[in-house]
């Protein structure tokens, strides 16, 4: 498989027969399915894409239980097989655990719009591990800011569900400033403006929600400002949509904040 596209048309491929096994046998049977694939290459695509059908198909007893046995597995075999390849390969291994510990975190947040999964103190915990563990990969594998900016964003968002409001705080800002480094490296606004890119505002609507969390005078005016910034580019055809979608997750996330 050359490119992303074919890993994801191979998955494509595969996922009937993975969905069956899911459905009459539980997660450990896909599992044990994808690890008993001959090349190394079909198991790294179909643990990356494995989300494609768990969360975003229909299946029989769909839960996101299944969906972390799934990505634990597959973190812990992306993690040993990095440890055991020749020192070249080691980062094409780690590359996609950087994806997958992140798209994990990402997806069992419950930060998004329309999505009424019930989760657990299970899942934030789950998700704040997992999300510990790709702010370091992403590290060690100097990625860009907007990436780094995005492990810092989903290792706080669970921290703020714990209840951890400190660390939420300390994590949102790192998130915020890894946005505005990679704003200015772009040629565009860092400031909380209805110029400023969505990483910059979004950053800036997390953090404050996080002090605001955490008690922080400086919490509701740095919210308030982000939300501002977004309602003002409503009037913006290119950026109406994402600044709408902006102003969801922030309101709905307020919303968990007593």
């Amino acid at each position: 498989m050359e490119s992303i596209g074919d890993e994801r048309a191979y998955f494509a491929d595969q996922w009937p027969g993975l969905k069956s096994m899911l459905e009459h046998q539980g997660p450990e049977a896909m599992i044990g399915a994808i690890l008993a694939f001959e090349l190394d290459v079909q198991r790294a695509a179909l643990f990356r894409f494995a989300r494609q059908g768990l969360l975003f198909e229909d299946w029989n007893g769909k839960s996101l239980d299944a969906y972390m046995a799934v990505v634990d597995a597959g973190c812990a075999w992306l993690g040993e097989r990095a440890e055991t390849v020749p020192a070249h390969e080691r980062n094409d291994y780690l590359n996609v655990l950087a994806e997958l510990t992140f798209n994990f975190a990402a997806d069992i947040a419950d930060c998004w719009p329309g999505d009424d999964e019930p989760r657990e103190r299970k899942h934030f915990e789950r998700g704040a591990e997992v999300a510990e563990q790709s702010v370091g990969l992403r590290a060690e594998l100097d990625k860009p800011d907007q990436s780094q900016h995005l492990g810092w964003w989903a290792f706080g968002y669970h921290q703020l569900r714990l209840g951890n409001t400190a660390a939420a705080a300390d994590a949102m800002e790192r998130s915020l400033e890894h946005a505005r480094i990679a704003a200015r490296a772009a040629g565009e606004h860092d400031e909380i403006t209805l110029q400023a890119p969505f990483a910059v505002l979004i950053g800036a609507g997390y953090l404050g929600l996080a002090r605001i969390a955490d008690g922080e005078p400086s919490g509701p005016d740095l919210y308030g400002e982000a939300v501002a910034a977004f309602r003002a580019q409503l009037d913006d055809p290119e950026r109406k949509d994402d600044a709408q979608f902006g102003i969801d997750q922030l309101e709905r996330v307020r919303g968990f904040i007593s």
